[in-house]
């Protein structure tokens, strides 16, 4: 019985570690579908920041992300759209918002994921 509780506990906390890195894995994979769309938008059809960052926040709600705990920064401006030839980068920050297993407790919003893509822009106005 005592083999048996042992194992139990071990094959846990494994099946509860995978259960969790799921979870991480599935917000970061949202925030890089968000970053790529809002790199196109800019890259391409030329988006003010405030438009990017619209186009990415639409993009998390639809994945079931809660927008408000997340900031978007970009390198570009409201007043003109990025030029041809220059970087863009757009960085999403969020909390890594699920259950830690091992103590049943939600995991801290002091933990955070990160995702930052840069592309040149290929806007011509």
């Amino acid at each position: 019985m005592i083999e048996f509780l042992i194992v139990f506990a071990l094959w846990m906390a494994i099946f509860f570690t995978f259960i969790s890195m799921f979870f991480l894995n599935n917000l970061q994979g949202s925030m890089v579908n968000a970053v790529n769309l809002g790199l196109e938008r800019a890259a391409i059809v030329g988006g003010t920041t405030t438009e990017v960052r619209n186009l990415i926040k639409d993009q998390l709600k639809h994945t079931g992300v809660d927008t408000g705990l997340f900031s978007i920064t970009g390198s570009g401006s409201d007043t003109s759209r990025v030029a041809y030839g220059q970087y863009i980068t757009i960085s999403i920050t969020g909390p890594r918002k699920f259950t830690d297993w091992s103590s049943g407790n939600p995991v801290s919003k002091s933990e955070t994921v990160t995702v930052t893509k840069t592309i040149m822009s290929q806007y011509l106005p």
